[in-house]
């Protein structure tokens, strides 16, 4: 890993999925699994801020028509019904970045599970010269394996932080890292500082 050709990402760690009073957990989704995940993503993305190392974050966002209703929802129409009427709107409180963390240095709206898909982010990354993404965020089976295995297709090495990603299901996510071990690297948060202070006191 260089780092001066890696990029850290941060998956749709909104509040609309992580608070307690956010659409997920109105909807009857236990949030508590997320909790854990803020003060170790917050110190990762301290980390590389002190390393130079940018930060892209990415929101799920709905769209809406001119009458306030959700246009463009795809597969989240029958997965997530009630999306059509609320929930991850640009400009609400619930489409924010959840409290706890640093400010990203890019944000990249999102449509589905693959932030690639039909976003700026291809167009950021290849423009930053990045060879290697490293995985934080939610959820694991779902925006994090959908844009790593994007990411894969483009040629790039893609790294997930075991302790920094979760899911709404443990089974579906550690089925997702075990998905993600066969096309990238696996390691834990620690690991990856213990990493970051190695090359940089190297130079690399």
């Amino acid at each position: 890993m260089n780092l001066s050709s890696t990029v850290l990402m941060v998956m749709d760690m909104q509040r609309d999925f992580c608070d307690a009073d956010g659409a997920y957990a109105r909807h009857g989704f236990d949030v508590t699994p997320v909790e854990p995940l803020i003060p170790r993503i917050a110190r990762v993305m301290d980390a590389c801020r002190a390393r130079r190392i940018p930060i892209v974050a990415t929101q799920l966002t709905v769209l809406t028509d001119l009458d306030g209703k959700a246009m463009g929802l795809g597969h989240l129409r029958q997965l997530r019904p009630w999306m059509v009427d609320e929930g991850f709107r640009a400009g609400t409180p619930g489409h924010a970045l959840v409290e706890g963390l640093p400010q990203p240095d890019y944000l990249v709206r999102k449509w589905g599970y693959s932030a690639m898909y039909q976003t700026e982010l291809e167009k950021i990354l290849t423009s930053l010269g990045v060879e290697t993404l490293v995985f934080t965020g939610i959820a694991t089976n779902g925006v994090v394996e959908g844009t790593a295995r994007d990411a894969i297709m483009r040629g790039w090495h893609v790294v997930t932080l075991t302790d920094c990603v979760g899911s709404f299901s443990q089974k579906l996510h550690e089925a997702s890292l075990v998905n993600l071990a066969n096309i990238g690297t696996l390691m834990t948060s620690e690991e990856f500082l213990n990493d970051l202070e190695r090359l940089a006191a190297s130079g690399a």
